[in-house]
């Protein structure tokens, strides 16, 4: 999941960008994102990023079948976890939040 995360960060960050990947513990969770300097998600987008086979309207100019971010919610949701996507201002970062072993 976390891979395909920084792929779509290194597919619509521009160059010259940044992406950052971090983690941490919260309370009984561990807690990954990935956070990017791209465009962004527009608003219209942000309910159905991790729909299977959407893809945003920005999404043309980019390659990929929208199952990318489906498949990240499908590995959140078997392990009880749960991802969500935010805008920065300045790009976005995409979380997946996990029950802690």
């Amino acid at each position: 999941a976390l891979s395909n995360l920084l792929d779509n960060a290194l597919k619509f960050t521009p160059e010259g960008g940044q992406i950052w990947l971090g983690c941490r513990q919260q309370e009984d969770s561990a807690i990954l994102w990935v956070e990017d300097t791209g465009p962004g998600v527009s608003e219209e987008d942000l309910p159905h990023l991790f729909d299977r086979f959407y893809r945003g309207r920005n999404a043309a100019a980019y390659p990929g079948s929208g199952l990318g971010l489906a498949i990240v919610q499908a590995v959140a949701d078997r392990h009880n976890g749960q991802v969500w996507a935010e805008n920065t201002g300045q790009g976005a970062r995409f979380t997946i939040e996990l029950p802690a072993a």
